[in-house]
């Protein structure tokens, strides 16, 4: 009786070993971020025109602080951080860092870690590992595209305090502060106009429209609880008093 235990073996055998080179070809195609080495990963975006830096501990974070402290961000365009690498201390510094210097920025989030990440932290955009290359690609330039967009122009920047009138958008310290559409509208027409004085009436008038039935103390309810959103330091408030008569925001060079 024929044995064909040995001769199923070679065939096997001989059918794998063909088809090693196609799946290495696959493998080296599509690969993924846990199979790129920090320098893959630069040298996909250098070779796509995109000058990056890749945060994968806190002291490349405090390295990049340093550098952005000494002005020196030329040809730097977009900031990739590995969060599972980066303390919350350090990640939030950072952060703001790239904030305040318009640097978009990349975080790389494990796939089982997702909701575990601060939404309020302001990261341009997120891209979950493992990751493909032409994800990391169209992530990159997107961040790098909505950091660009026009609108940029029109932001209000008061030390830890950015505001963006296009995308109703406001970050303190780099992170999203949740106001009201009242809230909203009082910082806005506050800020674009520092240190000029508003009474009561015509904030309420300007905001709530001469319709309104709430009284001037409506402002005051608005202003103290826009202050405990946006403000971090007692001594150099945003919104500043103006006894008997309401208030303004804080122009440059007053203290």
């Amino acid at each position: 009786m024929l044995y064909w235990g040995p001769l199923i073996q070679l065939v096997v055998g001989q059918l794998l070993s063909n088809s090693i080179p196609t799946l290495k070809m696959i493998s080296r195609k599509y690969s993924v971020s846990q199979n790129m080495s920090q320098s893959d990963t630069l040298a996909v975006l250098d070779h796509e025109g995109i000058g990056t830096i890749l945060l994968s501990s806190d002291k490349d974070s405090i390295s990049l602080v340093e550098r952005i402290n000494n002005g020196n961000t030329n040809h730097l365009d977009l900031v990739i951080l590995d969060l599972p690498y980066i303390s919350e201390q350090h990640l939030q510094r950072i952060v703001e860092k790239c904030v305040l210097s318009k640097i978009p920025t990349l975080a790389i989030v494990p796939a089982d870690n997702v909701l575990d990440v601060d939404s309020e932290l302001d990261i341009t955009d997120f891209i979950t590992s493992p990751i493909y290359e032409d994800e990391l690609i169209l992530r990159a330039k997107r961040a790098i595209n909505v950091n660009k967009s026009p609108m940029a122009d029109d932001v209000i920047v008061r030390d830890d305090l950015i505001i963006n009138p296009t995308n109703y958008e406001v970050t303190v310290k780099g992170k999203r502060v949740d106001l009201r559409f009242k809230e909203y509208e009082l910082l806005l027409v506050l800020s674009s106009n520092p240190g000029r004085v508003y009474d009561r009436a015509t904030l309420l008038n300007q905001i709530w429209g001469y319709d309104y039935f709430g009284g001037t103390r409506t402002v005051d309810v608005h202003i103290r609880r826009l202050r405990s959103k946006i403000e971090n330091n007692p001594d150099e408030p945003y919104i500043e008093t103006i006894w008997n008569v309401g208030y303004r925001f804080r122009s440059i060079g007053s203290a």
